[in-house]
């Protein structure tokens, strides 16, 4: 199942102004203490490109202004680009770097993996799309696994209580931490979605991925879309149907939204700015 017309319908309204918004970031002051911090490192060649599309548009730069606006944490926690690992998308808490003595946690996102998505969604959208092209979407992709990333690293570095499968968790965090967000909107957790949708089509699943702590792909893709029309059930409304949310689902999900809401804001109302 492919989502291109969709695609098209919902990122319309956002694919002109959503780098504009992204570039321009907050006006407000910065805090005294970030709870994180963003860091460029080297790329090899033949992902210097992809990774200076991504810097330069500034979408990284407002998502953590805008988690720095929220919320405070004990201690920063850098979200590292590089190639210098072969690592991630991945919080890594507590890990002691070559030549340290102390341990570090910090974010880290290759450059194989901004590849990997960039390549994802020219499948999905096909090369030539606009409004939004395959690199734009990448990048609003990237906002939501950023968020993904930094809700892991709230959970670990504020001790927050999860029942279920973290991962589930993190997905919704990220969902609601940018679809109410002026700046973000619904606009990263249906990149994610078109992300997940291309992936789930590269092989079929085996027992690994069934034994996996995330959901399937093909579930992601779903659930983004549930919360995504929970949230304005009548703005989103053309997500029910063919290709998109079925019928039988698409009632629950305004609860659906309403629950990871509640959550998320009682478990980060005592970590609030």
């Amino acid at each position: 199942m492919r989502f291109r017309n969709l695609a098209r319908a919902l990122l319309l309204f956002a694919a002109v102004a959503a780098l504009c918004s992204a570039l321009a970031g907050s006006a407000s002051a910065a805090p005294a203490k970030q709870a994180f911090t963003l860091e460029w490192g080297e790329f090899t060649p033949e992902h210097r490109d992809i990774a200076q599309t991504l810097q330069r548009s500034g979408a990284m730069d407002s998502l953590v202004r805008l988690v720095n606006r929220r919320y405070t944490t004990p201690r920063s926690i850098p979200i590292y680009f590089s190639d210098e690992l072969d690592v991630g998308p991945a919080f890594l808490p507590e890990v002691t770097l070559k030549g340290q003595k102390k341990p570090v946690s910090f974010i880290h996102f290759p450059g194989s993996f901004l590849d990997i998505e960039l390549t994802a969604l020219e499948d999905e959208l096909g090369r030539g799309a606009k409004n939004p092209t395959p690199r734009e979407a990448m990048i609003f992709a990237n906002e939501f696994v950023v968020a993904h990333e930094i809700g892991h690293a709230l959970v670990n570095v504020l001790d927050i209580p999860i029942t279920g499968r973290e991962e589930d968790a993190v997905d919704g965090f990220a969902t609601y931490l940018l679809t109410d967000s002026p700046d973000f909107g619904p606009r990263s957790a249906f990149s994610a979605a078109l992300l997940f949708d291309a992936l789930s089509r590269v092989q079929e699943p085996g027992e690994s991925d069934f034994a996996d702590e995330h959901s399937l792909p093909k579930q992601r893709v779903y659930q983004f879309l549930c919360w995504i029309y929970g949230s304005n059930t009548k703005r989103y409304r053309s997500l029910v149907g063919e290709n998109g949310l079925t019928k039988a689902r698409a009632p629950r999900c305004k609860d659906e939204w309403r629950q990871v809401n509640r959550s998320w804001s009682r478990l980060l109302a005592p970590y609030a700015r």
